[in-house]
């Protein structure tokens, strides 16, 4: 009988505990996440070939490259947030001497710094082309998500599938945590239900996942633009670019890599 009464309270002792547990969980409000962008080398260098007449010039540094790089490259960026507002910026990493030389050349990333304040729906970016630094200060980026039931583990913690449109057609794929409750991302997108810590754009040949997450006290300032009166909106940028690059560029290769500095 008293083993039948020690069993019954031990029960009730557990499952008061899970409840508890449950009622109390931890929703981090600030920390620092590590994130792994792997880009297809060897896919995006074959892009621009098909992309280019028999005729161009830069065909044949393009197709002697294609020889060269490895098929993929590993870059690597830092999310910091606290409260509604996030920063992300790239962590530098010793890459093989043709993945560095195309990082000069800002093909395979941009060296993006990207603030984000969801309180306030604005966002500020950084990046350089060509050598020339570019500031971007905005609205926050259009996303039309539409969520699904795929789940998979990421850092440890359980995501769920989003599939999402933005910058009008450029197609992609997040995976959100909602034990992070920040609907911010290691990119411009936001809007889903906790922070993403999975993103695939098919159309960039890039992935980006998170390795680490650490919560820890972080403080977040938006100090990215010294100057505010030097930065542009998106459609001024994309404007700019335009003028520029028009007589390089045909509409599809323009598309792609203005989506490619917005992401």
């Amino acid at each position: 009988m008293k083993m039948k009464l020690y069993i019954a309270i031990l029960f009730l002792f557990v499952l008061g505990f899970q409840q508890a547990s449950a009622q109390y969980a931890f929703f981090p409000e600030q920390g620092v996440i590590t994130y792994d962008k792997t880009v297809h080398v060897k896919n995006m260098l074959r892009r621009q070939i098909s992309m280019m007449k028999e005729t161009d010039f830069q065909r044949k540094f393009f197709e002697d490259m294609l020889t060269k790089v490895p098929e993929t490259a590993v870059l690597q960026r830092k999310l910091t947030f606290s409260g509604s507002e996030s920063i992300l910026e790239p962590l530098a990493k010793d890459q093989p001497a043709m993945v560095a030389q195309l990082l000069r050349f800002g093909f395979l990333d941009y060296g993006t710094k990207i603030y984000q304040n969801l309180a306030t729906k604005q966002t500020s970016m950084t990046l350089e082309v060509g050598g020339s630094p570019i500031a971007i200060s905005d609205s926050l980026t259009n996303v039309k998500w539409k969520i699904t039931n795929e789940y998979r583990n990421i850092a440890g913690y359980d995501c769920r599938r989003a599939n999402g449109v933005t910058l009008d057609s450029v197609y992609v794929v997040a995976f959100y945590t909602d034990q992070i409750p920040l609907a911010s991302s290691p990119s411009t997108l936001h809007g889903l239900p906790g922070m993403i810590l999975g993103l695939v754009v098919p159309e960039q040949n890039f992935n980006i996942y998170a390795s680490k997450v650490e919560m820890t006290g972080t403080t977040v300032t938006d100090n990215l633009i010294k100057k505010k009166a030097s930065a542009f909106t998106r459609e001024q940028t994309r404007s700019k670019m335009r003028e520029i690059l028009g007589q390089w560029l045909s509409e599809k290769q323009f598309g792609l890599f203005f989506a490619a500095m917005m992401l």
